[in-house]
């Protein structure tokens, strides 16, 4: 018996199966071979930053794109006159089964040294040509970026223009210098510390300061120089000699109780849950690896400033009274034995509980959080590499990212962190560096030191 209308292998009124099965296959491939062979848009490039000019040696950063079928090779060329050079040539493999796409966004660094590769003082070009994985005229479509170059292989000339004369350990002073030509970046490196320099107008054209701070615990010099990095990335230097002079030195004795664990301990445990062992394995493990946290973090905040200085003449001081100073080695001792040693990197203030604490100078709020043995902590950022730190504060009256004027309110004093009582504790820092607060406080000093050149 058959099924009226499905005889001899035919749909009521349609094409046989196998005939569909072929249009529905030619229109496959049609749309295929228009998505692939059809497909015109040409990937993109970024450069990373101004090619204009290449210096002894120059990191260039490429950004690569192609939405589409997606990349499929880079070439980076340099000529100048007859000469050619192919400084990379890279190919791209397909993503996926046969005919896949290629890579849809691809970023790429490479060093041109253009002295190394025989290249003179002068004009030259620089070509960046990119296809991607469509069959448009059988090798893919082609974005090619030509830039006019500039080689310049002479680095910047560096003088010293003046030096502090009378900075010591844990002290801050200005290093003043002049570059013969404009530069992208430029700053003091003493024992491997960098300190960003800041243009001088009032010095007049090409001159720079930066900020120094040295260690309270530094020992020798091994590294003081200047150096200047100009807009072909060619680095000059210059080095100079300074004289160390150490700060004051002072011991404290400091003695940890066990109603002073019992009422801190819970407090780091809530932050810090791989607390563990006795009371006082768990305090030396605050005082010790998470101070070194700590202090890690505020490193981090403190390796970029806003280049504008912001702060404005002497720095305010929170009225109160004197309880420990800058870079006073503490002993810690716990039932009459010592059991550690720290460097109270700070001046603690105290006053009436739970009171104002000011913003030194105008700045910006960098940090406003908790930070272990500091507790409830702010940072201001003050530019030009100058930040200070307020701690242990019971509340915070600012958040991240305010600009605040001096005098403004950051916090309350308190008892957070490693506090044994209620007080503010208050550090200046000087590109990462801890310097004494009592300079800052000393409006002479600023201007003997700083003012009389910025």
């Amino acid at each position: 018996m058959e099924l009226e209308g499905f005889d001899k292998g035919k749909g009521k009124g349609g094409p046989p199966y196998a005939a569909l099965l072929v249009v529905l296959l030619l229109v496959g491939l049609l749309g295929w071979g228009v998505s692939v062979l059809g497909e015109t848009e040409k990937p993109r490039i970024t450069p990373g930053a101004d090619l204009s000019r290449f210096g002894q040696k120059r990191e260039v950063a490429l950004g690569l794109a192609d939405a589409k079928r997606g990349l499929r090779s880079l070439k980076v060329i340099m000529r100048q006159e007859n000469k050619v050079v192919v400084l990379l040539a890279k190919d791209y493999p397909r993503q996926g089964q046969f005919l896949g796409n290629g890579p849809h966004r691809v970023d790429e660094q490479l060093t041109i040294n253009a002295a190394a590769a025989g290249f003179k003082e002068g004009t030259a070009e620089l070509l960046i040509e990119v296809r991607d994985y469509s069959l448009w005229g059988f090798t893919g479509n082609l974005t090619a970026l030509r830039l006019p170059v500039t080689i310049d292989t002479k680095p910047p000339a560096v003088s010293v223009v003046s030096l502090p004369q009378h900075i010591k350990t844990g002290s801050a002073g200005i290093v003043v210098y002049h570059v013969n030509e404009a530069v992208t970046q430029s700053g003091v490196t003493i024992n491997g510390h960098y300190h960003p320099g800041f243009p001088l107008p009032s010095q007049g054209a090409g001159t720079y300061g930066a900020i120094i701070g040295l260690p309270y615990d530094l020992q020798k010099f091994e590294e003081t120089v200047v150096s200047a990095v100009d807009q072909a990335g060619n680095t000059g230097k210059a080095a100079f000699t300074l004289a160390l002079r150490p700060g004051r030195v002072t011991r404290d004795r400091i003695t940890i109780s066990d109603d002073f664990l019992n009422a801190k301990l819970p407090e780091f445990a809530q932050h810090y849950p791989e607390l563990k062992g006795t009371p006082v394995e768990q305090y030396l493990m605050v005082n010790g690896e998470i101070r070194d946290k700590n202090y890690q973090t505020v490193q981090e905040i403190c390796k970029k400033s806003t280049p504008e200085r912001l702060w404005d003449g002497a720095f305010q001081r929170m009225a109160g009274s004197p309880k420990a100073g800058f870079a006073d080695v503490r002993s810690y001792l716990y039932q009459g034995k010592e059991i550690d040693t720290q460097t109270h990197l700070g001046v603690d203030i105290a006053s009436l509980e739970h009171f104002e604490v000011p913003a030194a100078n105008r700045g910006i709020v960098v940090f406003a959080d908790y930070l272990g043995i500091y507790g409830n902590t702010v940072i201001l950022d003050h530019g030009q590499g100058i930040f200070t730190l307020y701690s242990h504060m019971s509340q915070i009256n600012v958040t991240k990212g305010a600009k605040v004027e001096k005098g403004t309110s950051v916090g309350l004093t308190g008892t957070t962190g490693l506090a044994g009582g209620d007080h503010l504790h208050f550090s200046v820092l000087v590109n990462g560096i801890f310097v004494s607060p009592i300079e800052w406080w000393d409006a002479h000093w600023l201007q003997d030191n700083l003012l009389h050149v910025i």
